[in-house]
């Protein structure tokens, strides 16, 4: 089980049963620019596993999807990481429940923190798969 520790405003993940997906370097389109093509990196705790691949998934509470965004596949350092955390039922409906973070690629600082804006505001695209986009994982 992950830990997830709040203190100060700062939220530390720990993930001991990170897994990756095996063709998590495959190339994908960023969802940001049209037609651009970058390379990700798709990790899941074990809460979270038990979902992600079923068509219609219901995340508990406690899962974690990060995502490395790699602007070429032999990339070691990530542009950018982008996390999804899925907190108690009733934390933030209009998200799901899902709480999101960006944090730059180094990992030395968390460059955005929301449950509403434009992260939740796309992902609410994808509220048939519990606001989590597959297309990564294919």
């Amino acid at each position: 089980m992950p830990k997830v520790a709040t203190a100060k405003g700062t939220t530390s993940i720990f993930l001991s049963d990170t897994r990756t997906f095996p063709d998590a370097d495959k190339p994908q389109k960023n969802p940001h620019e049209k037609g651009a093509q970058t390379f990700a990196r798709v990790f899941a705790n074990e809460t979270a596993l038990t979902e992600i691949n079923k068509a219609e998934p219901h995340f508990a509470a406690g899962s974690i999807i990060i995502r490395e965004k790699l602007l070429r596949e032999t990339d070691e350092t990530p542009e950018l990481v982008t996390v999804m955390i899925k907190r108690e039922k009733g934390f933030s409906p209009k998200s799901g429940d899902w709480e999101f973070f960006v944090l730059e690629g180094t990992l030395g600082k968390v460059e955005k923190r929301e449950t509403t804006g434009s992260c939740a505001k796309c992902h609410t695209q994808a509220a048939k798969t519990d606001f989590v986009f597959k297309t990564y994982l294919k």
